[in-house]
């Protein structure tokens, strides 16, 4: 089937609807719809857009114009280059059968891609055939968006390549509003004429804006619905806030449970060191009346003040895992349990009580040992094990490593009270690097360090101050 033959059929339609349908109730209407179309395809060579409120208000108007393109009769129609397609949309068809029915109708016989564009494929044919185009769709609320847009190309391709393809659209006021929303696509190449009066109308005009669903809620069911959402917000933050004041009366209890436990280990080891001292006391008071007999020979016997070495020494016990409170005494006191400080000779050599029982002597702290020693040693070092500030924990610590022979004092820094635990003095700083490798592997892991005995005393001078 030519393209001619095409034309005659569109012409013998065109003939049925002049003699089947006279619509003369919108003869003037129509006829100035027809002529708004016809001076827009001559000069703005856009697409045109037909809209109404229904389908009586357009239908007819698509009838018409397409009896207007068939008025050829003093023209030879075998000579003229005349092709028209003219289609009724539906939702039913997808673009793909869209596109197979306009090209059918405009190129017979002719192999397409059906998924290729319109604008693609239908300028290449019209090119071919070099021959006037024009398209005619009814329903065009039903076309896709994106058929729209090819046919809003193809028309503005044909123009740039000086070839005539007129897209005419009828269709519902929908069509119009879906170019509106997507009017940056549209723009100045769709000219949407009103089927009513024939006005040209704009995308921004009030009937192209589609109008807003109202919520179907009433008032008083958007204030129950507030009111339930604050109620139940309500209840929620209730059942936080029991939740969380159940947790912390638990961890409270556990707490109390804690610390009334540590309260009875401290009574009971409170206890055992009060015997163990009394016990300690009478052995060594025993044994120095059994030596004073063997020994005939007694060197000496000083009578002198006590020093708080000297009872931290009277203090310690047989048993080192035990804890001992320490507690001030006075030198009454002490003179009245030790009697006296002997010095006596066993074997040729002088052994004092200090050297016995300094074997395994608990960490003290007093600044006496300090001082003396820096008065035996003009540049003494100490190596510093390790600085507490919690009494819990330097208890722990001691009581850990019970059998290593320390030494303590309290210093102040930055308003705080800490107590340092360091090791005895030695001569000199050799002897001090050399006694941090004969420490046990958990003190080296706390990077002990040597200090001079002048800094420590200055240490002490700050928490006296």
């Amino acid at each position: 089937m030519s393209a001619s033959a095409n034309t005659s059929s569109i012409h013998q339609t065109a003939q049925m609807l002049r003699s089947n349908e006279p619509m003369p109730s919108i003869e003037s209407i129509g006829t100035s719809v027809t002529s708004r179309i016809d001076y827009n395809l001559r000069f703005s060579k856009q697409v045109v857009l037909v809209v109404g409120k229904d389908t009586e208000q357009y239908s007819p108007l698509a009838s018409q114009f397409l009896v207007s393109l068939s008025d050829v009769s003093s023209l030879d129609i075998q000579n003229s280059q005349f092709n028209v397609a003219f289609i009724s949309a539906s939702s039913k068809l997808n673009d793909i059968q869209m596109r197979c029915r306009l090209i059918e109708q405009l190129f017979v016989n002719t192999l397409f891609d059906p998924e290729q564009s319109l604008a693609v494929s239908v300028l290449r044919f019209a090119k071919q055939q070099g021959e006037s185009i024009s398209i005619v769709i009814d329903h065009a609320h039903a076309l896709s968006l994106q058929v729209k847009y090819e046919l809003c190309q193809l028309v503005t391709l044909a123009k740039k390549n000086k070839l005539t393809i007129n897209v005419v659209l009828f269709g519902l006021m929908e069509a119009g509003q879906q170019l509106s929303i997507n009017k940056s696509l549209f723009k100045s190449k769709v000219a949407i004429i009103d089927a009513g009066n024939g006005q040209i109308l704009s995308m921004d005009d009030n009937k192209m804006r589609v109008e807003k669903s109202v919520s179907p809620l009433l008032l008083w069911q958007k204030v129950s619905l507030v009111s339930a959402m604050i109620l139940i917000a309500a209840a929620l933050i209730w059942v936080y806030l029991i939740i969380a004041e159940d947790v912390n009366q638990q961890a409270i209890k556990a707490q109390e449970t804690k610390l009334s436990g540590d309260h009875k280990v401290l009574v009971t080891k409170s206890s055992i060191n009060s015997s163990s001292t009394e016990q300690t006391t009478i052995q060594l008071q025993k044994k120095k009346k059994i030596e004073a007999k063997e020994n005939p020979i007694i060197n000496t016997v000083a009578i002198a003040q006590a020093t708080s070495e000297d009872i931290n020494l009277l203090l310690s016990t047989a048993n080192s895992d035990v804890y001992i409170e320490e507690i001030p005494a006075e030198v009454g006191d002490i003179l009245q349990a030790l009697g006296v400080v002997a010095k006596y000779v066993e074997n040729d050599v002088v052994i004092t009580e200090e050297e016995i029982f300094n074997e395994s002597q608990p960490a003290e702290i007093s600044g006496h040992y300090y001082q003396t020693k820096a008065k035996e040693y003009k540049s003494g070092y100490v190596v510093q094990i390790s600085v507490f500030s919690d009494e819990n924990l330097l208890q722990q610590f001691l009581k850990q490593h019970n059998k290593e022979n320390f030494h303590t004092y309290q210093r102040r820094l930055e308003a705080d009270n800490s107590t340092v635990i360091t090791s005895k003095v030695f001569q000199n700083k050799a002897e001090a690097k050399a006694a941090i490798e004969l420490l046990p592997t958990q003190l080296i892991e706390r990077k002990p360090w040597v200090k001079s005995i002048s800094s420590v005393i200055n240490e002490m001078n700050t928490f006296q101050g």
